[in-house]
């Protein structure tokens, strides 16, 4: 599995010839093929570039695609999802910062191997929430303002972060115990 950050919220998550993107956006977005289209922005737009015809989700609920699983949570101005791929198990908590949607997310999600985290509002309610979920890989995205955050995130963390482009991943290459802090820099290519 490769994850790539293209800016903002957007991720591309590859496994082969199959992949999923979470917040794809139009102007000067990615173009390429996807199976399932995430959006966590349910009151933003929903257009993209994306061949392929993928399955486009932008309400909470239950859904497949390309032997992705995935489960659309409804919070506030937000929608996180819990995605399983290849025995994995990501979960992509979007914009989410109050600690209402942060607690049901935290309480009704399995297990996590990768959270992909947007360090918005609170870093000390961002670092409790993580606590919670506990999982084996945290990822930092964002926009400006959440780079604004990440470093206050990161030190309620306790964790040095490692910078990188992409993050090429199999299930046996997780973490058996502690947890991974990276921070994914936007791919400009």
């Amino acid at each position: 599995m490769v994850i790539t950050h293209f800016g903002s919220s957007c991720l591309k998550i590859q496994s082969g010839d199959t992949t999923l993107v979470i917040d794809p956006f139009s102007k000067g977005g990615p173009r390429f093929e996807a199976a399932l289209a995430l959006f966590t922005n349910p009151e933003g737009s929903h257009e993209h570039n994306l061949g392929g015809s993928p399955l486009t989700v932008t309400t909470p609920g239950e859904y497949e695609a390309g032997g992705i699983s995935c489960v659309g949570f409804e919070g506030q101005k937000t929608t996180p999802f819990y995605i399983e791929w290849e025995g994995m198990r990501l979960l992509h908590l979007g914009s989410a910062s109050d600690e209402e949607t942060l607690q049901y997310v935290s309480d009704h999600a399995e297990l996590v191997d990768i959270l992909f985290f947007s360090p918005h509002g609170s870093p000390k309610e961002a670092q409790k929430a993580v606590s919670n979920i506990d999982p084996r890989i945290v990822i930092a995205i964002g926009d400006d303002q959440a780079k604004k955050n990440l470093d206050t995130f990161v030190k309620e963390m306790g964790e040095k972060p490692e910078k990188m482009n992409k993050l090429t991943i199999k299930k046996k290459g997780l973490p058996t115990e502690g947890q991974r802090l990276i921070v994914l820099e936007t791919d400009r290519s």
